[in-house]
């Protein structure tokens, strides 16, 4: 893949922009159909742009791939990639992914309060591997117009201008600032109670230090920054928070409330919520602005992941609560907003809350 293509230009300013899959095929399918999408024939009303994350937790990963790569190559579908297709890509065995893996290579489960349970995922088998793979190696990492800008997690200006200037998307998923890494670990290992900083039932302390390392390799690699989202540490005075396998003296940076492109933007990533709340265990950033609010500088960003991927933890528990969890597409530029279960569209609000 050629530096050009890490940063795409949009098949269209009209477009319908769908967020994380996370391997719920029949979701992805019904939101399709609403889309006017004829799948088997790629025939589409206007193109569609996926955000990224169409992989993990949900029943069947491999088939959205092969879905989504469908519409890819019939030219009427866009993907950028996420930072669940970055870990797969790396390598990196994380809660979710194991349906990727060989079978028995890694242990692949969530904590339900009293055990760990398997995510029940189709398994893909060696050629499904290889075509995933090949597929997923040639996703950019942002698509942009004059109009309007598509990314997963965050559009970083800086991060933006150095995958530009990547020679291979491999160069880019690998950039892991080798220093800092160990920098971090050498916090780690001093921290006066590093056993307990994976254990939940074990509160820890805030280490400054831990916190400032930690967030500079989380920024630090471009391609992560662009999938994962910027971090700052939490600060003195602030309890750190378990949250996704460890202790976190970092939080999550608002990057919408100091972007200045005057683009609109739209990403995934972030847990959105239909329901009033955040999702449980994780990371809420949208305290006060409501479930089809645009935020941030000029009001001009919006995520469109409304977290379909925590619909196994309602089937698991045998609970009716799916609706709180959905799979999304916005519209642009009418700027409107249309979920699996829906039946028509709905207009977004445009005014900061």
């Amino acid at each position: 893949m050629s530096a050009s293509h890490l940063v795409q230009k949009l098949l269209d300013d009209r477009v319908d922009i769908v967020g994380d899959v996370h391997g719920e095929i029949e979701s992805l399918r019904a939101l399709l159909a609403g889309l006017g999408c004829d799948v088997e024939r790629a025939r589409v009303e206007r193109p569609i742009v996926f955000v990224g994350d169409l992989i993990d937790r949900g029943p069947d990963s491999v088939a959205v791939v092969e879905l989504v790569d469908h519409l890819v190559r019939s030219g009427v579908a866009q993907v950028v990639l996420g930072n669940h297709e970055f870990n797969l890509l790396r390598g990196d065995r994380k809660e979710g992914n194991g349906w990727f893996f060989p079978a028995g290579a890694a242990i692949d489960g969530w904590h339900n309060g009293k055990e760990r349970v398997p995510f029940e995922s189709h398994s893909a088998n060696e050629s499904e591997r290889g075509r995933i793979l090949a597929f997923l190696n040639n996703l950019p990492l942002a698509l942009e117009s004059d109009a309007l800008r598509v990314v997963h997690a965050a559009w970083n200006p800086d991060a933006i201008a150095r995958v530009r200037a990547t020679d291979s998307l491999e160069r880019a998923l690998f950039d892991d600032a080798a220093p800092e890494s160990a920098r971090l670990h050498e916090n780690f290992v001093d921290a006066p109670d590093a056993d307990a900083i994976a254990d939940p039932t074990v509160p820890v302390a805030y280490h400054a230090a831990l916190a400032d390392a930690q967030a500079t390799v989380q920024n630090a690699n471009a391609a992560k920054l662009l999938t994962s989202g910027p971090e700052r540490p939490i600060g003195e005075g602030v309890l750190p928070r378990y949250l996704s396998g460890k202790w976190r003296m970092v939080e999550r940076d608002r990057w919408w409330e100091h972007d200045d492109d005057e683009r609109p933007v739209v990403f995934g990533h972030y847990w959105r919520r239909r329901a009033h709340g955040g999702v449980p265990f994780k990371a809420s950033v949208f305290e006060g602005i409501g479930a089809d609010n645009w935020f941030g500088t000029g009001a001009r960003a919006f995520c469109v992941d409304y977290s379909v991927g925590y619909r196994f933890r309602a089937r698991h528990f045998h609970v009716d609560n799916q609706r709180d969890y959905a799979l999304a597409a916005l519209r642009m530029p009418e700027r409107t907003i249309r979920f699996d279960d829906s039946t028509a569209w709905a207009s977004t609000v445009r005014t900061n809350p």
